[in-house]
């Protein structure tokens, strides 16, 4: 159970990380197709800003999400079957688009100004499928029975 709470704390740390830096790259992308030049400093200094602004609410966001989804993820196998890493894909695929638009309908914002785009929102959404693979394979019975075998 602990280690499944420490790949769980992990992998949504994981998404928070990627689907940070690919919010704020495209927004930077944003603002250069206005003429402005965009340095790699700036870039660099803007990813680490949106990660200690940002990384935090979306990291909330993300945890809250994946939560309910896995825990879906986990009885649909269960009781439906199929493939296992395919049910957590789905509700990584699931859980932030929806994450998203339940905020946006009930607060009328988007906290997350890249996913306002339909490209923006698909690379957020694809940072947090990853997650959610990586989750369940580093969550998958026979893993960790050959590392508590090798022990």
């Amino acid at each position: 159970m602990l280690k499944t709470i420490v790949f769980f704390i992990f992998t949504t740390l994981i998404a928070t990380l990627l689907v940070c830096v690919v919010s704020t790259q495209i927004v930077l992308a944003d603002v250069q197709s206005f003429g402005l030049t965009i340095t790699n400093d700036v870039r660099l200094n803007a990813t680490f800003e949106d990660l200690l602004g940002l990384g935090p609410v979306l990291y909330i966001l993300i945890s809250v999400g994946f939560l309910i989804g896995f825990i879906v993820a986990k009885y649909a196998h269960k009781y439906m079957g199929g493939n296992r890493a395919l049910w957590y894909v789905a509700s990584g695929c699931t859980t932030f688009p929806i994450t998203t638009y339940i905020i946006q309908y009930s607060m009328g914002l988007t906290i997350v100004a890249s996913v306002r785009t339909p490209m923006g929102l698909f690379l957020a959404t694809l940072c947090c499928i990853f997650s959610a693979w990586l989750f369940a394979l580093l969550t998958s019975k026979s893993l960790i029975e050959d590392n508590s075998s090798r022990q």
